[in-house]
Parts: structure tokens; C-alpha cells; sequence
């Protein structure tokens, strides 16, 4: 089963917009499959089960107290994933890399620092094992077979309790100023707003009523992040953080906004439609090692251009590794410029 999207090319508006996406200009006459494996919420568990991949996607929380020691067994646990590219960001549970935060609750600089060294770097115990720690901002990858794809990342989820990377949901960091809703602040820098161009997003927690419901109930992923996929209209968002969120879901969006949305500070415009949530064989998933979409919805999804959305946090709500990895086929375009000549 493959799951294809291209991309739908739209005329620029001159003023930031929560409807229009803009893209550069590419005419690939070549399309790639790439196989994404798509995790989430690990929280040290030792995962055995991988299935053949090209890109590894791995949202956050890889280890319970984020300590060094947990961060380097996480990571050697990647290291047995098969895969072109594997790309990890921190989650809130990591906190000796949120530098701020550590020191704040008495951690000390030279444990930071070493966990840093783990991540980042040639030497580094990520590097050994062939992964890329991505820091906020949008990141750019050309694989082997001349795939290419843009994708954002973001370790940062709204503030709930004491933990790292967190932000005030009173606070927009994804979008222009002119999106930001009237009761918050715009703190957005070039690296953390979402740039209308992106691919894919992956982020630690969800935006707002997709994949983010707890387990009494409520909402707990951000307007803001709902707000700025509402304006890029990714590929694929990605993202865990909330277990009891699980799942896949897939999004359509307004073709012509009505007035109401066009209101930056109504919290209610965007230009998202959720359908239902994805179903799939969740005991047949379990014992392959993770989960695919049915064909049908694969169908849908290449017809229709539109957004699928991924909660991929492997702890259930029970708190055991319950929830099985995601598998996500996506056509990339392979520039012109890398396709090969016929003589």
C-alpha cells in the first residue's frame, strides 16, 4: 500500500495567509516512494521489531528521566533501525538538553553539556548510530535516489506542570504576528515559525482537537500549531506527546475561506476539515512491529492532496509500549536537476 501527495502550486498573496499555501517553484516530472517509520514516545523501552524503512521520524521523548545514560541507550536503540536517514528531536521528558529548564530544577551544567555531546556533533553517540538530532527550524534532505523534502521540526509543546522545552500557551512561536489570535503573545523567530514551503512537520505535541484528546477528555495540543498547519497545509504533521491521542487522522481544508475564518483572532479560523480517525489492525500490527494505512484511505490521500496527520506515541495510556510505530508511504519529487539522462 502507498500512500502518494503531491503538492497543489498556488499563486502568492503578498500578505501571510491561513488559507494559501505558498511553494517555491519545482516541476519534478519524477516522483520517489519513501518509506517513513514513524515513532513516537518511547520513553526507553526497547523496541525489537523494525520493518524496512528509508526515513526514520522519531517525535520526542525517547527516554523516562532524560538523563545522559537514558539519551545514549535511546539512541543505540535507533541504531538497529535500518534506514537512508534517521532524524530524533527532544520531547519534554529530555530535560538534561533543555539547558534553561535543567539548571532551573539544580541540574548542573556539565551533565547539560554532556548530553549534548551525545546529540550533536561528529563524535557523537547520535552520529555513531546514524541519526540527526534537529533542533528547531526547517530542515532540508536529499536522499540517495534524489527524493527531496523539507521538514520542520520542534521539540516545544505548551506548558503543563514542570518539565523541558515548554512554552505559555499564551504564546504563538509558529506563526506571522498578523495570525497570532489577539489574546496571545507573538514571541515567533525565524527558526521557530513554520515556513509556508515545509513538507512534513514534526513536532513533540499536537495542535488543537487533532490526535490530542487525554484521557479525561479534554483538548491539550496547541491553537497556535493548529493555526500555522492550517496556513501550510503540510504532507504529513507527525508528533506523540499525548498517549491517549494515538492514532492517524487525515485533513482536508476550506478551498475558499468564509469571513468568519479570515478573523485572526477568532480561535475558530482555520481552514482545517478532520475526517474520521484512521482504523487499522491494531493486533496485526503489534505483531508485525508497526502499523500501515488501508489502501483505501492511501487512495484518498493521493486524490484529494491532503494532510495526514500522525500521533505516533508508542506508550499507551497505560503507560506500557502498547501502541505500535507507524509505517507512511509518501511520493517525493526528485528534482530535475538529479534525475539521470537517457542516451
Amino acid at each position: 500500500m502507498a500512500i502518494h501527495c503531491h503538492k497543489r502550486l498556488r499563486s502568492p498573496s503578498p500578505l501571510p495567509s491561513l488559507f494559501s499555501k505558498r511553494y517555491k517553484t519545482v516541476s519534478p516530472s519524477v516522483f520517489e516512494e519513501v518509506k517513513f517509520f514513524i515513532i513516537s514516545d518511547t520513553h526507553d523501552a526497547e523496541l525489537s521489531k523494525f520493518p524496512e524503512c528509508d526515513v526514520v521520524l522519531h517525535c520526542g521523548d525517547l527516554t523516562e528521566d532524560g538523563s545522559p545514560e537514558s539519551i545514549c541507550s535511546a539512541l543505540q536503540m535507533l541504531g538497529n533501525v535500518k534506514a537512508e536517514l534517521k532524524l530524533a528531536i527532544a520531547g519534554n521528558h529530555e530535560i538534561s538538553l533543555d539547558k534553561d529548564y535543567y539548571l532551573s530544577e539544580g541540574g548542573s551544567e556539565a551533565t547539560h553539556e554532556r548530553a549534548r555531546s551525545l546529540v550533536y556533533g561528529p563524535n557523537s553517540e547520535a552520529a555513531k548510530q546514524g541519526v540527526t538530532f534537529l533542533d528547531e527550524g526547517m530542515h532540508e534532505f536529499t536522499l540517495k535516489s534524489g527524493a527531496t523534502f523539507r521538514i520542520y521540526a520542534s521539540p516545544w509543546t505548551p506548558k503543563h506542570g514542570a518539565s523541558a522545552f515548554q512554552y505559555p500557551t499564551s504564546e504563538d512561536r509558529y506563526n506571522e504576528g498578523i495570525l497570532t489570535s489577539q489574546w496571545a503573545k507573538n514571541v515567533g523567530t525565524e527558526t521557530s515559525r513554520i515556513p509556508d514551503n515545509v513538507d512534513s512537520v514534526m513536532t513533540h505535541g499536537p495542535p488543537q482537537y487533532v490526535l490530542d484528546t487525554t484521557e479525561d477528555g479534554h483538548s491539550a495540543g496547541c491553537s497556535h500549531l493548529r493555526r500555522a498547519i492550517s496556513r501550510v497545509q503540510p504532507r504529513l504533521h507527525c508528533f506523540g506527546h499525548i498517549h491517549c491521542g494515538y492514532g492517524a487522522q487525515r485533513l482536508n481544508f476550506h478551498a475558499v475561506p468564509s469571513p468568519k475564518m479570515k478573523d485572526p483572532n477568532d480561535d475558530s479560523a482555520d481552514a482545517i476539515i478532520r475526517l474520521a480517525k484512521e482504523w487499522f489492525g491494531v493486533n496485526q500490527a503489534k505483531k508485525k512491529g508497526y502499523g500501515v494505512l488501508r489502501p483505501i484511505s492511501g487512495d484518498t490521500f493521493k486524490k484529494r492532496k491532503q494532510t495526514m496527520m500522525v500521533n505516533a506515541a508508542v506508550m499507551d495510556s497505560e503507560d506500557e509500549p502498547g501502541n505500535p510505530p507507524f509505517l507512511v508511504y509518501l511520493d517525493l519529487p526528485v528534482p530535475k536537476a538529479s534525475q539521470g539522462t537517457e542516451c
